[in-house]
């Protein structure tokens, strides 16, 4: 009996710690994240973000490896290999920092902005002049 009562505290804690991590948003709806949804999460929490996006990432790459198309995932695995997780968080810290006025962009949109950024040497598309 106070072995399942503790189970219950624990999985009670764990549910509550993912409540507060994920962003207040109407759970009937899907949605991408964008610089709101970005900015109400913890670090833990982006560092996701781009794991999940990255293992989607790898997947892709590996089950197009017969196939010579140029897709957005394999862009994606080659930055990855150059830069950390922590890297990539903090160039989307300092994009919706920079642009307080595009919250609305899609965070994956910056991240794919600093994709072409990196491989051209451009500068990101809607990004701040400085």
């Amino acid at each position: 009996m106070m072995r399942a009562a503790v189970i219950l505290l624990v999985v009670g804690v764990m549910a509550g710690a993912l409540a507060a991590a994920a962003p207040a948003v109407d759970t009937n709806q899907a949605f991408l994240w964008n610089g709101v949804h970005w900015q109400q999460v913890t670090t833990e929490g982006k560092a996701g973000y781009i794991f999940g996006i990255g293992n989607l990432a790898d997947y892709e790459v590996a089950a197009s490896k017969d196939r010579k198309q140029v897709c957005v995932s394999r862009g994606f695995v080659e930055v990855m290999k150059n830069k950390t997780p922590m890297e990539i968080i903090k160039q989307v810290d300092r994009y919706y920092q920079d642009n307080p006025g595009k919250l609305d962009t899609l965070v994956i949109e910056v991240i794919l902005g600093q994709l072409i950024k990196a491989s051209t040497g451009e500068a990101q598309p809607g990004a701040a002049k400085k």
